[in-house]
């Protein structure tokens, strides 16, 4: 007996020197995907179709590559030296000097062998198969390889440092708001996987995005599937600052916390993401036109002296926003007060003695709140409220989200609500600023029956 607790003690103190192995993956390194076609001059990266100067040329069974395309692709780098009639590249920790007409290179400073390189219209080609060896690749078939990318730093908007690729072409999504920030960025069919939270109307957002019903499911921000994610290769994991990543971060995925839990959050979000996918163009363009629409709101409504109290319901009457939630600033970026930003937390309980004591101006309804306006306007305790006996109770509109979340469409919500409480002072043309909205941002006309759903008849 005494020999079996000695072993179990042993194999305890085993465990505890040796720590459980980490999942598969844990080497994880973003790489490139390419296929190539003798005689063409398209080829593909990660799926998408980019033009060749050069077409590839098949010699005997080998197929040459102008090794330019591969290395700019990746986000190497890559110069000539006409004096040397030499050509140095650099990715990651290999650093590549080849010479014209040399079989031999020099690999990270020794010498090596290579098939005698091919130039053609100024173009050096390599073999596909000296490609991969030179760069640490895998050959998928005769035209095809798998190279990784070449990485770079950056901080996300929570401030955490990131390995990222240069050149990310295949992002997961987790968080639904997060999915929505890459369409101003036109980065949106980079988009492999996205988060299992149905907080969309899919229908709407099949038509912004046609191919989102197909985009296989990338699992959840609350408790993301770490073997899930390794099947889709992303360069880029991006989710909200609140996602358990720690798993994810062990086997080596790239993942960006976005702060969006606010309209300032949001903005943040569009330009770090700018930034990383190689878009700040876009992204200058999209926060121009939202900062636009935020600054007229506050200069016609800033210095008004009776601002709208407001009240907003989330799933039912008595279920309000607390402090940390974007609701508050939605109501305070329309210029109104919302009588419940002192009440800490996200989603709170509220009674209907308290919304008497509130006496909102305004009563806004989410539109996946359980209440209707009708049964608001009905209530016989609420008929001393201001908000019914004036009859100021709405439900915010919604398209692809509710106007109330945070992503880009809460912009849309706070240009409707400043419209309802200040409509002399603010007075949007809503059908035509919610078709150049769409338009801007995700590059979408509205139809008629759109705006209907929008905004009602």
């Amino acid at each position: 007996m005494k020999r079996f607790f000695a072993l179990i003690l042993i194999f305890a103190l085993i465990l505890s020197i040796f720590p459980n192995a980490p999942l598969k993956g844990a080497s994880y390194v973003p790489t490139g995907t390419f296929a190539f076609k003798e005689g063409s001059s398209i080829f593909k990266i990660d799926n998408f179709e980019k033009k060749l100067d050069v077409a590839p040329i098949l010699k005997g069974d080998m197929l040459f590559i102008p090794v330019r395309a591969v290395v700019e692709e990746l986000g190497g780098t890559i110069s000539y030296n006409p004096k040397e009639k030499s050509i140095s590249i650099t990715l990651n920790d290999t650093k590549v000097n080849l010479w014209v007409n040399k079989s031999t290179v020099i690999l990270n400073g020794k010498n090596d062998e290579i098939e005698m390189p091919i130039l053609k219209n100024g173009r050096m080609l390599l073999s596909l198969k000296d490609i991969v060896n030179l760069f640490g690749g895998t050959i998928i078939s005769s035209n095809s390889f798998e190279l990784p990318k070449q990485l770079v730093e950056a901080y996300d908007t929570t401030g955490r440092k990131i390995i990222v690729p240069k050149k990310i072409n295949k992002i997961v999504s987790l968080y639904p708001m997060a999915t929505l920030l890459l369409f101003p960025l036109k980065k949106e069919d980079c988009i492999v996987a996205i988060p299992t939270a149905k907080v969309f109307n899919m229908d709407n957002f099949s038509k912004v995005f046609p191919k989102a019903k197909s985009i296989p499911d990338g699992s959840s921000f609350k408790d993301p599937n770490v073997e899930t994610i390794l099947k889709f290769k992303p360069d880029l994991v991006i989710t909200n600052a609140t996602t358990p990543i720690k798993k994810i971060v062990e086997v080596g995925i790239p993942v960006a916390l976005l702060d969006v839990e606010s309209v300032s959050g949001i903005l943040k979000s569009i330009q770090f993401l700018g930034t990383i996918l190689g878009t700040p163009t876009e992204a200058k363009n999209a926060l121009i036109y939202l900062n636009s629409k935020l600054n007229y709101i506050d200069s016609k409504t800033k210095y008004l002296q009776n601002k709208k109290k407001v009240y907003f319901a989330l799933g039912r009457l008595t279920q309000t926003a607390g402090s940390s939630l974007i609701q508050n600033e939605i109501i305070a970026r329309s210029n109104g007060v919302s009588v419940t930003s002192t009440l800490k937390g996200g989603k709170v309980d509220v009674s209907i003695e308290q919304i008497l004591n509130y006496n909102p101006d305004y009563i806004i309804l989410a539109p996946y709140c359980n209440d209707t306006v009708q049964s608001v306007l009905s209530n016989s305790v609420l008929q001393n409220v201001n908000a019914v006996k004036n009859k100021n109770v709405y439900v915010m509109p919604q398209f692809i989200g509710s106007y109330d979340l945070p992503e880009p469409e809460s912009i849309l919500g706070i240009m409707w609500l400043s419209n309802i409480l200040y409509p002399n002072e603010v007075n949007f043309n809503l059908k035509n600023e919610a078709k150049e909205f769409y338009k801007a941002i995700f590059n979408y006309n509205l139809t008629d029956e759109d705006l209907k759903y929008i905004l009602g008849s």
